[in-house]
């Protein structure tokens, strides 16, 4: 079962490219979770037991943050994820309500909403468990279906909560229909080296690119070696790598003072991929993911720390005119 939902205030927020009157649109197949995000002054040893400083309650997964930071970049996107039949879902609906540009395809799952714990340290150190059960319920069948609509210029952005079948048969079917395929490949639950050349572009983090590549010294070559047409390597306060077959380019952070790194990479993922789907080339795209991900680290918690419509609007006029001087100098 599909439940299709559009938020109240939803609808293009600015043009971008556009095939005939059609802009590109962003489909994000993942996970949506219950965040219990609590804050402590240092994360616990093995055995040992910390009292929280506070507890917050907020919508995320990684298919969902992403989907959001998407959806603030102005782009089109339509978020499909399963949820259980319980009150974690209604919150999970309830909470996107008034994101503009994002359209929700819910998948009632018999499992309940999956659930993820976190902690957070003083100085934005934090350490997550989640529940998959429902993520892990997509069928490769229904991913499938879900990507039926899918036409030359959308761009499918994929993850790793979903059960290696249905995120490969999603690739698939994307590639098939002439659409870009994005993978996060964040959280590594399975072997993903297989279907890096499936993807387009493949998004991960020093750890994740070092276990794909086996440790290799140059992870964004080797990540091209493995498959990915470009591969984008986030290096947290460094910044970012793009590694692509024209050479490869370092995207340099802005200096913040972090106090929550929860969400951070989700908050990458979907402000690049927004980006990309609004007309704006690659490097400026990954420029906008950093400086994104770098603003939402200075806030706490997960959806709630990240960047408005307006806050990414400012950046983006900023990285234009950073990239202007650049041209001129």
């Amino acid at each position: 079962m599909v439940e299709r939902r559009r938020s109240q205030a939803a609808g293009r927020v600015h043009g971008g490219r556009t095939r005939g009157s059609r802009m590109s649109r962003v489909f994000i197949l993942g996970n949506a979770t219950v965040d219990q995000v609590h804050r402590v002054e240092h994360l616990p040893a093995p055995g040992e037991t910390v009292l929280a400083l506070n507890i917050a309650r907020c919508a995320g997964g990684k298919g969902l943050n992403q989907a959001v930071a998407a959806a603030r970049t102005g782009a089109r996107v339509t978020l499909a994820a399963p949820v259980g039949r319980d009150t974690d879902a209604a919150f999970l609906a309830e909470s996107l309500v008034g994101e503009a540009s994002l359209e929700t395809q819910w998948l009632a799952s018999d499992a309940p909403t999956d659930l993820s714990s976190i902690w957070v340290a003083d100085g934005g150190e934090n350490v997550i468990v989640s529940s998959a059960g429902c993520a892990r319920s997509v069928t490769p069948g229904q991913a499938i279906s879900l990507c039926d609509t899918l036409v030359p210029g959308d761009i499918l952005l994929i993850q790793g909560n979903l059960s290696a079948q249905a995120t490969r048969a999603a690739a698939e079917s994307a590639k098939a229909r002439g659409a870009l395929c994005v993978l996060n490949t964040a959280p590594i639950a399975w072997d993903m080296r297989a279907l890096l050349g499936l993807c387009d572009i493949v998004v991960a983090n020093a750890g994740e690119a070092a276990i794909l590549t086996a440790g290799a010294a140059d992870v964004g070559v080797a990540l091209r070696a493995h498959g990915a047409a470009t591969g984008i390597v986030t290096l947290g306060p460094k910044g970012a790598l793009i590694a692509s077959k024209d050479g490869q380019v370092t995207i340099a952070a802005p200096r913040v003072a972090s106090v929550d790194t929860a969400g951070a990479g989700d908050v990458f993922a979907g402000t690049l991929v927004g980006l990309l789907a609004t007309g704006h080339p690659l490097d400026l795209a990954t420029q906008m993911a950093v400086a994104a991900a770098s603003l939402s680290v200075t806030r706490r918690n997960t959806t709630p720390s990240f960047p408005t419509q307006g806050e990414i609007a400012t950046l983006l006029e900023q990285a234009r005119r950073s990239l202007a001087g650049l041209a001129n100098a």
